[in-house]
């Protein structure tokens, strides 16, 4: 006997359990120079399912973006040996690629403009305010996983196999 679907209320509360137990926290990469700026973003983005990594230089990003599966990079206008638009460009050359978010002290229309016709997500501008990180690093990640459904498929239909067998 077949047994009745899933709503779509526990669909979510599943994928929410599965996302934060799982697959381990959403891993986020903060690039730039170790300063105020990039202790700032450690200190606002501090929720639990969030496991930040960082890399001071263009080169240290790519050997962990080569090693750990990235959800959202921040990066820094200001990165030693490249820059946002060469880190763009390694990471639309990737499966799966993360979604790009780039900081810097002087955002203006034009940075703004170039970083999303390029294909970035967004800009932060600093100082950094809580609630706009928080809301563009979150919208990032979703956007992240809404544009690979291959991310999420196979673990989600696993999930609704337990769930129906319980």
């Amino acid at each position: 006997m077949a047994s009745p679907p899933l709503s779509e209320e526990t669909t979510l509360d599943l994928h929410t359990q599965m996302t934060t137990a799982s697959e381990g926290a959403i891993a986020i990469l903060l690039i730039g120079p170790l300063d105020s700026r990039r202790c700032a973003l450690r200190n606002i983005l501090t929720l639990p399912q969030w496991e930040i990594r960082e890399a001071a230089t263009y080169s240290e990003a790519v050997g962990i973006l080569d090693n750990r599966r990235i959800a959202v990079t921040i990066c820094d206008t200001e990165i030693e040996d490249g820059n946002w638009q060469a880190l763009l460009a390694n990471l639309q050359s990737r499966a799966n690629p993360p979604n790009l978010i780039v900081s810097s002290r002087l955002a203006d229309e034009r940075l703004w403009a170039e970083v999303l016709n390029l294909g970035g997500y967004d800009v932060l501008v600093q100082p950094f305010d809580r609630g706009e990180v928080l809301r563009v690093a979150r919208m990032a990640w979703m956007a992240w996983r809404q544009e690979c459904p291959s991310r999420t498929a196979e673990k989600d239909g696993h999930l609704r196999l337990r769930a129906a067998a319980s």
